[in-house]
């Protein structure tokens, strides 16, 4: 009874009484042209189910294991190769049980198989690890390999994916195959879908065709304008899918799909088209959203912002804003990622709450976020919703485990005049940022042309200073330090100078900041450490008397894992006594790492016999908590204190309590700044050990120290003989 009813309503059924009515030729001819139709909507559907598994599998696969593998692909955004990252452990590629739980997740989705396959090197065969398919016992089926009779094998050995039929226990199978490479290009694996059996559709075929000639056969004998009439009707309902499917593919929202009520073949290609526009759906849902906060992924962001440009030029203005918090990582180290996930959910419901219902917001990665607010007419409202937003951001965070405070800052762009394209766009926001993070009140920057100038400088300085690394440009000045009891030469710092071609120099203060930045501080770190010891040996060879030579050492140099052998090889190429080196160090060195972790690194360079100097002492908020801890053997006191300290009476009294401080903790101390007699005066009464500054001396190539230590010797008996007054 079932089949009887099936088949009156079969779609071929009312299509062939129809043909009926015209002569048998025309019959033959309609239902030929049916059955085309349905036989390339068929394979095109079935085309598209095998791109879609193929773009799931690969994206499930790069979502699963973050970090472990990237994915390639061409104009068309399909997956060509997945490629291993120089981070991925070796045997990446093993059977695992969290390969079978996203194998069955994948077939799941794609309604069909899904297997994993690892290259072997010796065989030359893709051997499979992982697979979906089970026995009907519920066990793995025997082993397989795709070997070089596969009609997969040499797509997959060129590695390039492999779209089609393929072998499967006698049978085909419609499968999208993706190999895996390494970072090297070399043959990794592959990751094969499919989609179910291909010659099910030639039984199909086989069985559609039997009907419409028995149909056929059968009611030769009906003709009439019912046939007619009946089939534009049906006709009209084909088209109309049709014509959803197009607006679909065009991304419009053309609403529900019609006939998915109905009981028909119209009905079921209705609810097919449902079930694909659902997976879609689904699909860009994993795609475009941030599986923490909810909101736009880096993708969406991208997308949105390329649509609100264009909306920009014809008039729709727009202000993105992008936002970074300050220190977040310190959440996740004290309290763990998953208080830190809740922390950005958190933040992501402030922000939506601060910048309304319209604003899209993205999560980029991280703690940076992205926000697009349309502004209609009123660009005033940028600043105020920046600052409302602010304002709810500022409140403390609180969760059961603690109450946490997040610091954010926020760079503003106005579209479309401050971005053309989306590009640009994105890259002011990020230098407006970079501003915002800079300036310590209000927490917010809007882009302006002297940011982006500054940026193209910074560049262009980057690039001068890697080539004037690389060719030997720059130089060492010394500057020295003199004994206030015995007023003569105690060392020198060793101070890095960048000469120009009109005889000028590039400030230290242009340049070390960029080289922090870019990490080149390393290798110019290295290059004044090494030439300083160098400098030091000739000048004891040649007789020259002095303690020691003193070289800055960044927060980055000490965080290297074998700082402390990089100091012993530059001493022992130059064959100089450790005690004869002195490393500078700042407070920051413990900024953004383990403490331990940098005072065993210390502690080592201590070891060696080097000694180690707390620089620019009196400038930090916390410096006091360093000196009974770390290794130093000496403190050099900010040049705040000691310029002027003859014509302010609290600089001298706190400078009186620095020193006192300092040897009590057995540290010789060096005031850095003096510029006139009065404050190498004033200095030396309160009982420093050394000096540094202008008046005996600015910094000066090597060829030019023995003027300097003449110079010292000229100035010293004035210092030797002057009775010095108290100063309270």
């Amino acid at each position: 009874m079932t089949f009887k009813v099936r088949s009156l309503n079969s779609l071929v059924f009312r299509v062939t009484a129809i043909l009926v009515t015209v002569v048998t030729l025309s019959i033959v001819l309609i239902s030929s042209l049916g059955y085309l139709e349905l036989y390339n909507t068929a394979e095109e559907h079935a085309s598209i189910r095998v791109d879609r598994a193929g773009r799931t599998a690969a994206t499930a696969l790069y979502h699963a294991y973050s970090g472990q593998f990237e994915i390639e692909r061409d104009d068309n955004g399909r997956p060509v190769r997945i490629r291993l990252t120089e981070s991925t452990q070796a045997d990446i590629l093993s059977y695992t049980d969290a390969y079978d739980r996203l194998l069955a997740d994948i077939g799941q989705a794609n309604q069909g198989a899904a297997n994993l396959f690892r290259y072997n090197e010796q065989t030359r065969h893709f051997d499979r690890f992982a697979t979906t398919f089970r026995k009907p016992d519920g066990s793995l089926p025997p082993p397989m390999s795709i070997t070089g009779d596969h009609p997969a094998y040499s797509d997959l050995a060129n590695g390039v994916m492999h779209v089609g039929e393929v072998p499967v226990m006698g049978r085909q199978r419609l499968a999208y195959l993706t190999p895996i490479v390494t970072a090297e290009n070399g043959l990794a694996g592959a990751l094969a879908v499919d989609v179910g059996w291909a010659d099910d559709l030639k039984l199909a075929e086989e069985t559609l065709q039997n009907k419409v000639l028995t149909v056929s056969a059968l009611i030769l004998a009906l003709a009439g304008v019912t046939g007619i009439v009946m089939m534009r009707r049906e006709m009209h309902r084909i088209r109309r899918l049709a014509g959803y499917a197009n607006a679909v593919a065009a991304g419009e929202d053309p609403g529900d799909v019609p006939y998915t009520k109905r009981g028909d073949d119209v009905g079921h290609l209705a609810q097919g088209l449902a079930k694909v526009i659902d997976l879609r759906e689904k699909l860009e849902t994993l795609a475009f959203t941030d599986p923490v906060t909810g909101c736009g992924n880096r993708a969406k962001y991208l997308h949105d912002l390329t649509a609100a440009v264009d909306r920009a030029k014809i008039g729709e203005r727009t202000a993105l804003v992008h936002m970074d918090i300050d220190g977040f990582a310190k959440v996740n180290d004290a309290f763990g990622q998953q208080l830190g996930d809740r922390v950005l959910e958190q933040t992501s419901k402030r922000l939506k709450q601060g910048f309304g219902p319209h604003a899209k917001i993205a999560r980029l990665s991280g703690d940076d976020f992205c926000i697009l607010l349309p502004l209609g007419h009123d660009e005033s409202q940028a600043a105020r919703r920046v600052n409302h937003a602010l304002d709810l951001l500022s409140q403390p965070i609180v969760l059961p485990e603690a109450e946490v405070y997040v610091e954010p800052a926020m760079g503003i762009t106005l579209l479309p005049d401050d971005g053309p394209d989306a590009d640009t766009a994105h890259r002011k926001t990020c230098l407006a940022l970079r501003a915002a993070k800079s300036e310590l009140s209000p927490r917010f920057s809007f882009f302006s042309e002297h940011l982006n100038a500054r940026a193209q400088r910074e560049l262009a300085l980057e690039g001068m200073l890697r080539d004037a690394l690389r060719t030997g440009a720059l130089t060492l000045h010394y500057q020295p330090q003199v004994c206030l009891r015995r007023m003569c030469l105690k060392g020198f710092e060793a101070l890095a100078r960048w000469p120009q071609k009109d005889g000028g120099y590039i400030p230290p203060s242009d340049f070390i900041p960029i080289a922090e930045k870019t990490g080149l501080i390393v290798e110019l770190g290295n290059w004044v450490l090494d030439q300083s010891c160098r400098q030091a040996k000739e000048w004891r060879d040649e007789g020259l008397s002095f303690d020691y030579v003193s070289v800055n050492v960044s927060p980055i140099q000490i965080w290297q894992p074998n700082f402390e052998h990089i100091v012993q090889a530059s001493l022992s190429a130059h064959d100089l006594p450790p005690n004869c080196l002195v490393l500078e160090v700042t407070e920051n060195v413990f900024v953004g790492h383990d403490e331990n972790r940098v005072l065993d690194v210390l502690r080592r360079i201590r070891e060696l016999g080097v000694l180690l100097s707390l620089d620019d002492f009196g400038s930090g908020y916390s410096s006091l908590s360093y000196l009974n801890r770390l290794p130093f053997g000496q403190l050099k006191i900010d040049r705040a204190f000691v310029a002027g300290i003859d014509l302010d009476v609290n600089k001298v009294k706190l400078l009186k309590g620095m020193v006192n401080l300092a040897h009590t903790l057995g540290l010789k101390v060096i005031a850095e700044g003096a510029e006139e007699a009065p404050e190498v005066s004033i200095v030396r009464e309160l009982g420093c050990d050394g000096i540094q500054g202008f008046y005996f001396g600015r910094p000066a190539p090597a060829e030019e120290i023995r003027s300097l230590m003449d110079n010292i010797v000229t100035l010293a008996p004035a210092f030797n003989t002057k009775h010095l007054q108290s100063t309270g």
